[in-house]
């Protein structure tokens, strides 16, 4: 027995001419950030909810891009998405690693209320990071769909950071003690 099956032409067409959406994990800085979905969702290994892949407009850069983008642009805007005791070094709970030093600390937890304080920086080159980029990928996704056309998400976060061994960063960027 054979079954026909008979799609109306405007699906077929709209199949053919637009493809099919692409879907990833809200971007977490986690390996699921580069598997691709059918379809609306969540994400089978973060839990985070699936976006379209085409609203994901900023781009991953490593510890030494941010340095040479810092360099060469010293207007950029440098977003450290920690808690403020993980910003300040003062932090018990977790390692702080280090900040750079004309760093706005704005808690990823923060940022919808907050983003109203970074609305003069939307034409700015900003960077993003956190200690590990799970947070930054997650606020620099939240400024790329809000109005900011040109943002950067540090890979590894302020944990990947040796300054000792990285001369472009002595002048940015304070370890913490502990």
């Amino acid at each position: 027995m054979k079954i026909i099956l008979i799609l109306p032409a405007c699906v077929l067409l709209s199949a053919f001419w637009f493809g099919s959406k692409e879907f990833i994990c809200l971007p977490c800085g986690r390996e699921c950030d580069n598997k691709v979905y059918g379809q609306d969702g969540t994400c089978s290994a973060c839990g985070m909810k699936l976006v379209d892949k085409s609203t994901v407009a900023f781009k991953n850069i490593s510890v030494e891009e941010l340095c040479n983008r810092i360099t060469s642009n010293p207007d950029a805007i440098i977003l450290d998405v920690r808690s403020p005791g993980e910003f300040k070094g003062t932090s018990n709970d977790v390692a702080t690693f280090g900040h750079f030093k004309k760093a706005i600390n704005i808690n990823v937890t923060e940022l919808e209320n907050r983003a109203g304080e970074l609305e003069n920086y939307k034409g700015k080159e900003v960077l993003v990071y956190c200690s590990h980029a799970h947070r930054s990928a997650v606020a620099s996704y939240f400024l790329s769909t809000h109005g900011f056309k040109n943002v950067k998400n540090m890979l590894g976060g302020a944990s990947s950071i040796s300054p000792q061994g990285n001369d472009c960063l002595k002048g940015y960027y304070v370890a913490h003690d502990h």
